[in-house]
């Protein structure tokens, strides 16, 4: 599953904007430049300072809440993650909405809550109809719902199916040991009869 960053082009498009425009407009987008350089080095703590310092300016808060959501997502900060992302996706620009309930899908997908997962990617399409990744993901989360609702109807024959599976193992390991056993005795007999 792809995470959407702020890539090259659009870096690099931003930055021309910003010399084209006026000075209360730049502020704020070296900020979210400055966070986004940091993000894809890494440095989730200087992309954080970088993020809260342009929400300070008071424009281009959605990005800024996206931006901040997948920070807190590398971080392993779900909770936080999911309250940045659900800040984004008050926008109503087609391109903060695909992204934010893209990630969201993502976050929900990893977490196991594919209901939530198939929601947010229905509405990154919804914003963006034609992205094919979102129909993937859309695709497979709504497998993995399948599956998990066979499961569970079908509970104690899946359960059944595991115990098989783990005595299964049980016998296959404890095999495998013996052999192991019998092969080391073969190869210290042989060692043993080698002058």
């Amino acid at each position: 599953m792809e995470k959407y960053v702020l890539n090259k082009k659009a870096a690099i498009y931003l930055s021309i904007l910003l010399l084209l425009s006026g000075c209360g407009f730049k502020e704020p987008l070296f900020e979210v430049l400055d966070g986004n350089y940091r993000y894809v080095r890494g440095d989730y703590t200087g992309a954080t300072i970088s993020y809260i310092k342009a929400l300070e300016k008071d424009s281009f808060k959605e990005w800024i809440y996206y931006n901040l959501g997948n920070v807190y997502n590398a971080l392993g900060e779900t909770n936080a993650a999911i309250d940045e992302l659900n800040r984004a996706a008050k926008e109503e620009y087609p391109e903060v909405l695909f992204r934010t309930h893209f990630n969201l899908g993502n976050i929900y997908y990893r977490l196991g809550d594919y209901k939530k997962a198939i929601t947010h990617y229905k509405e990154s399409l919804r914003a963006k109809p034609n992205e094919i990744d979102a129909k993937i993901n859309l695709e497979l989360a709504v497998e993995k719902m399948e599956k998990e609702k066979s499961i569970t109807q079908h509970g104690s024959s899946a359960r059944e199916e595991r115990e098989m599976n783990n005595n299964t193992n049980t016998q296959a390991q404890t095999l495998l040991e013996y052999i192991q056993q019998r092969e080391a005795l073969i190869w210290r007999s042989l060692n043993q009869q080698t002058p």
